[in-house]
């Protein structure tokens, strides 16, 4: 204290002053885990034992990134090569759940974490391995969060969980770089959708803007492995109505060819209140829901994803109008005064029954609520990235469904939906996809402009009728069969589910003819 300052380390690195001779610090109680790993998570284990430098998993969502992480934490304590970890983790509903994961559920490995409340400005006691916060976190608290990270006496991991989050050059990619570049012993990164549209994220290797895995565990994978439930979407056609901001009233389908403008005032059209497209989604994936509790899933529950907090509220009154009850709605802003806070609304609703939740961006990445059987896709996001997070809900197996166990996505006709969903079912690598584009030969082409600069477009009305169904075994049966397989169902009293029924007679002509002739 020569110029009479007491500095943590981490100013004191920035000081240039360096540490002397440090003890070890005390090393908290961890455990491997005692229930089998899955074979994914024991081919990536020597990948991050061995390395010495930050390393990339990226596995689906739903596929265990959570239990794999934390039996790394436990065998990298056991052989001495760190004694502390810190978690990055996007909300603060996934720090819990790794608080809650690090207890040893289930066999999986013990990582006793700071709880539930804890912030980066207390201390971590001796008792705790570590802790888990958020992104943001980080960034408010930078410096702190280094002195953890290079406390004397502690070697510290760092796992940045969904790591997408930390772009190199915004400012939680910033703060991580400021914060574990020098201060982390070894860093391990995890995501299910390891990509950014335009910086690259930190601590990642990239090759062609695209980032590099150490260990790549995709979809197609845990479908065979039987990791993640099985998909299948249905697309909802029909027409949309709508004013540009230039005067211009147009009618479109999904099957007219429109420019870039055309496209998005098509999609909001048919996801507004103004008109019937969005009513007949909602009743489809409510009969849907309907047939699972009634059947072999009683408990089984469906999410409606929504644009804005407005648009969820409309959403929610409309299925308060088919089903006779308000669904639980997870915003950041209520308009019913009635309806919970977000959180506890998502907890109630994870552990509870009832059939249905209404979200903007609340149910996220990270938000395991297994039975979650139905996801209605309405909103305007049209990024690989967020439609891969928002079907990724649906993903998680449900141990309690002995019989079929399936996700059912109900989405819009938009092409760049159908792209989307169609680079899911074929599981090629990223960097090899290219746009796949649906459309009819016959279809007219329309080039709407976005008109005058004050104006706004307004959505007039729409129809909607169901286009086509697919599943992830790479069947598809059209709305024709669709329709028969329904017609048959209902006079037959057949217990196959009525899309299942289609998307195998589409492939089997006797079947095929028998419900068409019904």
């Amino acid at each position: 204290m020569e110029n009479l300052q007491a500095l943590c380390i981490a100013c004191n690195r920035r000081k240039g002053i360096q540490e002397g001779v440090i003890a070890e610090g005390v090393v908290a109680s961890v455990a491997v885990a005692t229930a089998p790993l899955w074979g994914w998570q024991e081919r990536a284990l020597p990948v991050v034992m061995a390395a010495t430098r930050p390393v990339l998993i990226e596995a689906c969502p739903g596929a265990g990134k959570t239990r794999f992480a934390l039996e790394c934490v436990a065998r990298l304590f056991d052989q001495h090569v760190v004694n502390r970890v810190l978690i990055v983790v996007p909300t603060s509903r996934l720090a819990d759940q790794w608080v809650e994961a690090g207890s040893g559920m289930g066999g999986s490995a013990v990582v006793p974490l700071a709880p539930a409340g804890w912030r980066p400005t207390q201390p971590l006691f001796r008792r705790w391995a570590g802790a888990a916060f958020t992104y943001h976190a980080l960034f408010a608290q930078t410096t702190m969060i280094e002195a953890l990270a290079a406390e004397p006496g502690y070697r510290t991991l760092v796992i940045f969980d969904e790591v997408h989050h930390a772009g190199s050059e915004h400012a939680w990619g910033i703060a991580a770089q400021q914060a574990f570049m020098s201060a982390a012993t070894r860093i391990v990164s995890l995501s299910g959708t390891a990509f950014r549209t335009k910086d690259p994220i930190v601590f990642i290797q990239t090759r062609d803007g695209r980032s590099v895995a150490d260990f790549t565990y995709n979809y197609g994978d845990a479908l065979r492995d039987k990791v993640c439930r099985p998909l299948q979407f249905v697309a909802i056609g029909g027409t949309a109505t709508f004013k540009t901001p230039a005067g211009q009233v147009e009618t479109v389908t999904f099957e007219d060819e429109l420019n870039e403008q055309g496209e998005s005032y098509r999609l909001r059209t048919v996801l507004s209140t103004k008109g019937n497209h969005l009513r007949e989604t909602l009743r489809t994936a409510n009969d849907e829901l309907i047939r699972l509790r009634t059947s072999t899933d009683p408990d089984a529950g469906g999410l409606v994803v929504c644009i804005d907090c407005d648009h969820a509220d409309a959403v929610a009154r409309i299925l308060q109008e088919i089903t006779g009850t308000r669904p639980t709605v997870a915003c950041s802003r209520l308009n019913d005064p009635d309806d919970p806070s977000p959180r506890p609304g998502i907890e109630v609703f994870d552990r509870g029954t009832s059939p249905w939740i209404v979200s903007v961006r609340m149910v996220s990445e990270g938000v395991d609520i297994r039975r979650l059987r139905v996801l209605v896709y309405a909103t305007n996001m049209a990024t690989e990235l967020g439609f891969r997070q928002i079907t990724g809900r649906l993903v998680r197996t449900d141990p309690k469904n002995t019989d079929s166990d399936y996700g059912l996505v109900i989405l819009p006709a938009e092409p760049i939906l159908l792209s989307l969903a169609q680079r899911i079912l074929d599981e090629v690598p990223l960097a090899e996809r290219g746009p796949l584009v649906i459309r009819d030969p016959a279809t007219r082409t329309t080039n709407i402009y976005g008109g005058h600069e004050k104006a706004q477009f307004v959505p007039l009305g729409s129809t909607g009728e169901l286009t086509m169904v697919t599943d992830t075994d790479g069947r598809s049966a059209p709305a024709e069969l669709v329709a028969a397989a329904k017609r048959y169902v209902a006079a037959t009293g057949s217990p196959v589910p009525p899309f299942e029924l289609a998307l195998a007679a589409a492939h089997d002509e006797h079947l095929r003819n028998r419900l068409l002739d019904y």
